[in-house]
């Protein structure tokens, strides 16, 4: 079970996330949704720790995850709202390295090559991919290590055509077998799928909705 007690975040000594508390237990989706700007990638970033939070902790299972690599490599899959990815490196050295970092060996898994449509791509400089290549490639360092939490910002936004219902699938199973995911998304029908409950921020300030609110 994942869970977030007290996270809070200002920039510039502006106030962008309240303290924010909530629970995530295995087998359930909670939807992230609020205007741009209201705190929802500042929140994911604070749990994937990309940032630091001015107070707060989060807990896996019982324990701090704060400065836990071991958690945040093989038991945290994050996918970030825009790619983050070296431009100078190929698909396939990209997917190698995120892999070494997660402590894992082998070949790449063929499943979520096959997910995304990745194998042509692997030889291809991520400098050279479209942004939908790009949002594929995002998507599937965040599935490389078999994560049992799943923070996704946006994951279909600029994904190429006939992905995400293959992704939405993917997620339906992954959820049912006993995942966890926090799903941010401006799509009305992608949260009624997969969300059995939601979390709706309002100028930083967290508040739950069922999902008959949405």
């Amino acid at each position: 079970m994942l869970e977030v007690r007290q996270l809070c975040k200002s920039y510039g000594g502006r106030q962008v996330l309240a303290p924010a508390s909530f629970v995530l237990p295995p087998g359930q989706c909670l939807g992230l949704v609020g205007r741009n700007g209201s705190g929802k990638s500042t929140l994911l970033r604070l749990i994937a720790q990309i940032e630091k939070p001015d107070s707060g902790d989060v807990l896996y299972e019982g324990k701090s995850t704060l400065g836990d690599r071991l958690f945040l490599r093989k038991q945290l899959g994050y996918v970030p709202q825009t790619a983050e990815l070296a431009r100078e490196l190929t698909v396939s050295q990209q997917l190698a390295l995120w892999q070494s970092a997660c402590g894992l060996s082998g070949p790449l898994p063929a499943d979520v090559l096959e997910l995304l449509g990745l194998e042509p791509l692997l030889k291809k400089p991520i400098g050279a991919l479209s942004g939908g290549m790009a949002q594929r490639l995002s998507i599937a360092l965040g599935l490389l290590s078999r994560p049992e939490v799943l923070l996704m910002d946006e994951a279909t936004s600029g994904l190429d055509q006939g992905y995400a219902p293959l992704l939405l699938d993917w997620l339906e199973g992954f959820v049912s077998k006993g995942g966890s995911l926090i799903w941010c998304s401006h799509h009305p029908q992608e949260l009624e799928r997969l969300c059995g409950a939601v979390l709706r921020l309002e100028a930083g300030t967290l508040i739950m909705e069922t999902q008959e609110d949405i």
